[in-house]
């Protein structure tokens, strides 16, 4: 038996043996597994819906994604699934506006607290489930377990693997709660009229700077923040109060850009630029629009049912561990060209991995972390 075979079952048995233990302690144990502890932390249903359907189209997308793969690049067809994998982006999006709703409206006791919650929460399982992607990527394991992960260490630090493109959201969220206390200060001490105001600064310096050079109008004027970091100030300002008396604004601001997605991709060849550009304006104006229409209903929402209650939970988990589920499907079932069959198993699969890896691999690495 290997060294990576012998720490499968290290992880399988050291985990099932804990998850015993807790148990006996408390036999309400096993239900939290699935859709956490009842009343640990008060849930704001349209930011669980948000979180939820942002996850369901970064599949779609993908599963939409591989079908255009073998099309001509050419045709009315092919445009109008561009046209729709555009709308679909919306989804990393709302990922980070979701994250500034939260993040940025949460008040820790301390810095070293904030941190040590967002490492144990959100870094160690990023770099749990990397471990995966290192091991699909062979090279690194080629010269051996110890050194692979040595040189994957340093290609991490350059960004997402080539096994791993879609960890890139993840990147950008991290770098993100960098800065989140502090910028979580200065929004709580903001009055309602300059939150407007800074809303609409962000929103015209996104166009300024993204529309103009496009359109032959190359204008050296940005703001000092990146674009995903203006989308994530834009979800506190979604979630807050002073955005609700606007919400009809943005409502029409979405449906222009939708209409805008759509007609861009159709009439113009450099749609990917203009479209899909990080913290690209139609995607942040269709984005707050899905954002206040969903806050708009969070009365009317129905309360998640247990299999949304398990996916809300493992949503993360699934966002990280669908690209290699997706290169199962995909590549070695061969299932290309029937999207709501890819659909719907590189979903429960996902899932399914994602519930079993957290409660193995990551759910030891954390404990240990905490233990020490």
């Amino acid at each position: 038996m290997g060294k990576l075979q012998l720490m499968i079952l290290f992880f399988l048995i050291t985990s099932l043996f804990l998850h015993v233990k807790n148990y006996k302690k408390d036999k309400s144990y096993i239900k939290s597994l699935f859709a956490g502890k009842e009343g640990s932390e008060k849930r704001i249903r349209y930011l669980d819906y948000i979180r939820l359907l942002a996850t369901l189209l970064v599949i779609l997308v993908h599963c939409v994604d591989a079908l255009t793969a073998e099309m001509e690049r050419e045709g009315i067809g092919y445009l109008a699934i561009q046209a729709v994998i555009s709308l679909l982006l919306v989804c990393n999006t709302l990922f980070i506006m979701n994250s500034g709703a939260l993040i940025l409206n949460r008040t820790e006791g301390s810095l070293l607290q904030f941190y040590y919650k967002r490492f144990t929460q959100v870094a160690i399982p990023f770099v749990c489930y990397y471990f995966i992607y290192i091991l699909l990527s062979t090279r690194y394991t080629n010269s051996g377990l110890l050194r692979g992960l040595m040189i994957a260490g340093k290609d991490m630090a350059a960004g997402p693997i080539d096994w791993a493109p879609h960890l890139w959201v993840i990147y950008v969220i991290l770098s993100l709660y960098l800065l989140a206390p502090f910028f979580s200060i200065l929004l709580k001490n903001l009055p309602d009229a300059m939150l407007h105001g800074l809303a609409a600064i962000i929103l015209l310096m996104g166009c300024v700077s993204l529309y103009l050079p496009i359109f032959g109008l190359p204008i050296d004027l940005s703001l000092m923040i990146s674009p995903w970091l203006g989308v994530f100030l834009l979800g506190y300002y979604f979630a807050h109060p002073a955005s609700w008396q606007k919400r009809q604004r943005f409502y029409v601001l979405g449906a222009v850009s939708l209409a805008g997605t759509v007609l861009v991709t159709f009439i113009r060849s450099d749609y990917t630029a203009i479209l899909q550009a990080d913290g690209a304006p139609m995607m942040t104006l269709l984005g707050g629009s899905i954002f206040l229409l969903l806050r708009s209903l969070e009365n009317k929402l129905p309360s998640p049912g247990r299999i949304m209650k398990f996916l809300i939970r493992y949503s993360y988990s699934i966002l990280m561990v669908h690209w290699a589920v997706l290169y199962v499907v995909r590549d070695l079932i061969g299932i290309t060209d029937n999207i709501p069959l890819a659909f719907f198993l590189v979903l429960s699969l996902s899932a399914v991995s994602a519930f079993v890896y957290d409660q193995t691999v990551v759910f030891l690495v954390q404990r240990l972390f905490k233990r020490n």
